[in-house]
């Protein structure tokens, strides 16, 4: 019986061992966020890190389409009221391998034609960049007002077709997504905000 236990005990020791890795890579987050404001728009930039885990990526080189959906939430700060959700933007991208042109094909929501791309972290770059995505609120900012966007993002494989779908049902799906990233500003100031502190929406 104790000899049983020892071998069960090392079984967890040497799992335990062999996922830390994986268990250490860096979690997804939203990285640079950055506003920059006009009269009639706010335009949001930003990078989605560390999303493509070892089963995503196999799962693109083997041609199946993985999409990057990103979501920016426009808010008005308020002291004696909750705060105003003035506009909201569901951004969405796709990554395809072609295994006959042995090409990358990134489509992006917000421009035309896909960027093609031999290189995977080109790539990838070009699939998890977002620059510039216009915000647009029903009415124009106030001068002095407290404001803030919200940015979050998750990656995932596009479904299979029903069939092949319900055949690999028990196949986990490599889904990686991030915490909300806030950037706090006023119109004619910016505001860092602090590490770790959300608003509470």
């Amino acid at each position: 019986m104790k000899w049983a236990f020892s071998w069960l005990l090392l079984f967890f020791l040497v799992s335990g061992s062999a996922v830390s890795p994986a268990m250490a890579k860096e979690k997804a987050r939203i990285r640079d966020l950055t506003i920059t404001v006009d009269k009639d728009s706010v335009g949001v930039s930003f990078l989605v890190e560390n999303c493509f885990s070892p089963r995503l990526e196999k799962t693109i080189q083997n041609g199946v389409p993985v999409i990057l959906t990103s979501y920016v939430r426009f808010y008005q700060s308020r002291s004696l009221w909750r705060d105003a959700r003035l506009a909201s933007i569901r951004l969405t991208r796709r990554i395809h391998y072609d295994n006959i042109k042995k090409v990358y094909q990134v489509f992006l929501q917000e421009t035309g034609p896909p960027v093609v791309s031999k290189d995977f972290e080109e790539a990838k770059e070009r699939l998890t960049r977002v620059e510039d995505v216009r915000v647009l609120p029903p009415k124009p900012l106030r001068e002095r007002a407290s404001y803030y966007v919200r940015v979050k993002a998750e990656l995932e494989p596009a479904r299979l077709p029903f069939r092949l779908g319900d055949l690999l049902f028990f196949v986990p799906s490599g889904k990686t997504q991030t915490d909300w990233a806030v950037q706090k500003f006023r119109i004619g100031f910016f505001v860092v905000p602090k590490q770790g502190v959300e608003p509470d929406v």
